[in-house]
């Protein structure tokens, strides 16, 4: 399943992996994604904002974000994503741990 909505893109590239504990799991948490994430990443300023199960795999959701500043990314961590962290890692097969399972990329202009 491949989800995606993007504007135009933004020169700072946000990867999230989602490890859920089956694929159950992965598709509550596609839907909560589709539900929640994509209008708050959005609202918040995302230039595109795209989710889907990695290859060969049932339960590893892998999110990619572009932004054209992460302040806004920051912004929309502390006021959305955190106070959501509980539910989400009801569906992870251990708890979201940013550290491990980001990665922000700046995007060569050339």
């Amino acid at each position: 399943m491949n989800t995606s909505h993007s504007t135009s893109p933004g020169p700072h590239l946000h990867v999230v992996t989602l490890r859920c504990k089956d694929a159950a799991n992965a598709a509550r948490c596609m839907e909560a994604l589709s539900r929640y994430g994509r209008p708050d990443a959005l609202s918040y300023g995302a230039a595109s904002y795209e989710f889907g199960l990695a290859a060969g795999s049932s339960d590893a959701i892998t999110l990619i974000e572009r932004w054209e500043r992460w302040t806004d990314l920051d912004r929309l961590l502390q006021e959305k994503v955190i106070p959501a962290l509980p539910m989400y890692n009801e569906l992870l097969a251990r708890p979201f741990d940013p550290a491990v399972d980001t990665l922000r990329i700046n995007l060569d202009a050339n």
